[in-house]
């Protein structure tokens, strides 16, 4: 896409990014959850506080894609957490992947994909790994087509709801 710039997101971007992930989830989700299901998540996890701290934590990057000045995708990627089945190999989730539903097939989500690779490259990861809804047909075909590969399931709880979500990694 011309004019696509990824930045990487700074508290100046936390209203905006609260906003564009408010939108892009439900968009992606709210009619295979509940209304209260999807309200208690988008609450909890997308205020301009919530993500005003992600932006502060040392182990969240977040990088926002822009097409002509206005935000369209972004990506969270986080270095917390590695599930058991990595082996101990440095490792690099990416917690969250989003375009604006009119910028889908686009490949936006594949230029912030590229761009969270060459950065876990430049980090000295190994192993980038992910959790997809399992019902998430369109995203689970995205990510084989990527390069990624099923290694286990794991809980992703939205509101009171628990969903099984595979789990998926690329080796770099």
């Amino acid at each position: 896409m011309q004019n696509l710039q990824i930045l990487p997101a700074t508290l100046a971007h936390a209203a905006l990014l609260a906003q564009l992930s408010s939108k892009t989830f439900y968009d992606t989700y709210a009619h295979a959850n509940t209304k209260e299901d999807m309200e208690q998540y988008i609450s909890e996890n997308f205020t301009e506080e919530e993500i005003a701290q992600e932006i502060n934590e040392t182990h969240t990057f977040l990088f926002i894609a822009f097409s002509n000045g206005i935000a369209i995708g972004y990506i969270k990627l986080g270095t917390a957490t590695s599930p058991e089945q990595l082996d101990g190999k440095l490792a690099m989730e990416i917690e969250r992947v989003y375009v604006v539903k009119e910028f889908q097939s686009k490949n936006i989500g594949a230029a912030l994909l590229k761009h969270a690779i060459s950065f876990a490259r430049e980090k000295k990861v190994k192993v980038l790994w992910l959790g997809v809804w399992k019902n998430n047909f369109r995203a689970i075909k995205f990510y084989e087509r990527e390069g990624f590969k099923k290694f286990g399931t794991k809980i992703f709880t939205l509101g009171r709801d628990l969903q099984e979500d595979f789990m998926m990694k690329m080796e770099l």
